[in-house]
Protein backbone atom coordinates (compact mmCIF):
# COMPACT_ATOMS: atom_id res chain seq x y z
CA UNK A 1 0.00 0.00 0.00
CA UNK A 2 1.46 3.53 -0.84
CA UNK A 3 1.86 5.83 1.83
CA UNK A 4 0.43 8.76 -0.34
CA UNK A 5 -1.39 11.62 2.17
CA UNK A 6 -4.88 12.81 1.58
CA UNK A 7 -3.47 16.33 0.46
CA UNK A 8 -1.13 14.63 -1.69
CA UNK A 9 -3.96 12.24 -3.18
CA UNK A 10 -5.83 15.81 -4.04
CA UNK A 11 -2.95 17.36 -5.61
CA UNK A 12 -2.07 14.53 -7.64
CA UNK A 13 -6.26 13.99 -9.08
CA UNK A 14 -6.48 17.92 -9.69
CA UNK A 15 -3.36 17.36 -11.93
CA UNK A 16 -4.27 14.48 -13.41
CA UNK A 17 -8.20 15.67 -14.36
CA UNK A 18 -9.71 12.83 -12.27
CA UNK A 19 -12.71 14.74 -11.33
CA UNK A 20 -14.57 13.57 -13.97
CA UNK A 21 -13.81 9.78 -13.74
CA UNK A 22 -11.57 10.55 -16.26
CA UNK A 23 -7.32 10.53 -16.29
CA UNK A 24 -5.55 13.20 -18.24
CA UNK A 25 -6.59 12.35 -21.49
CA UNK A 26 -6.23 8.62 -21.82
CA UNK A 27 -8.55 6.34 -23.30
CA UNK A 28 -9.47 2.88 -21.51
CA UNK A 29 -6.90 1.04 -24.06
CA UNK A 30 -4.21 3.35 -23.96
CA UNK A 31 -4.11 4.12 -20.10
CA UNK A 32 -4.50 0.15 -19.65
CA UNK A 33 -1.26 -0.36 -22.13
CA UNK A 34 0.21 2.65 -20.24
CA UNK A 35 -0.30 1.47 -16.70
CA UNK A 36 1.10 -1.99 -17.91
CA UNK A 37 3.73 -1.11 -19.62
CA UNK A 38 5.15 1.12 -17.10
CA UNK A 39 4.31 -1.37 -13.77
CA UNK A 40 3.53 -4.31 -15.12
CA UNK A 41 -0.11 -4.07 -13.66
CA UNK A 42 -3.01 -5.10 -15.18
CA UNK A 43 -5.19 -2.20 -14.67
CA UNK A 44 -8.73 -3.42 -16.12
CA UNK A 45 -8.35 -6.68 -13.68
CA UNK A 46 -11.21 -7.59 -11.56
CA UNK A 47 -8.41 -6.38 -8.40
CA UNK A 48 -9.05 -2.91 -9.53
CA UNK A 49 -12.79 -1.20 -10.43
CA UNK A 50 -14.74 1.32 -12.07
CA UNK A 51 -13.63 4.48 -14.20
CA UNK A 52 -10.03 5.09 -15.00
CA UNK A 53 -9.69 7.25 -12.22
CA UNK A 54 -11.18 4.84 -9.38
CA UNK A 55 -9.20 1.87 -10.95
CA UNK A 56 -6.20 4.85 -11.03
CA UNK A 57 -7.51 5.18 -6.97
CA UNK A 58 -7.36 2.02 -6.14
CA UNK A 59 -4.02 1.57 -7.39
CA UNK A 60 -2.75 3.76 -5.13
CA UNK A 61 -4.68 2.33 -1.93
CA UNK A 62 -2.77 -1.35 -2.97
CA UNK A 63 0.50 -0.73 -4.67
CA UNK A 64 3.46 -0.70 -3.31
CA UNK A 65 5.17 2.85 -3.23
CA UNK A 66 7.53 1.95 -5.54
CA UNK A 67 4.83 0.93 -8.59
CA UNK A 68 3.02 4.01 -7.48
CA UNK A 69 5.90 6.02 -7.82
CA UNK A 70 7.48 4.62 -11.03
CA UNK A 71 4.05 5.28 -12.92
CA UNK A 72 3.39 8.69 -11.41
CA UNK A 73 7.13 10.02 -12.41
CA UNK A 74 5.54 9.15 -16.32
CA UNK A 75 2.12 10.59 -16.16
Amino acid sequence: MATLKSSEKLKLESYLEMKTGYVCDFTNRTFEEFVQEQTGVKIYSDKYSGSKASRLRAFWDRESDYLVAKLLVLL
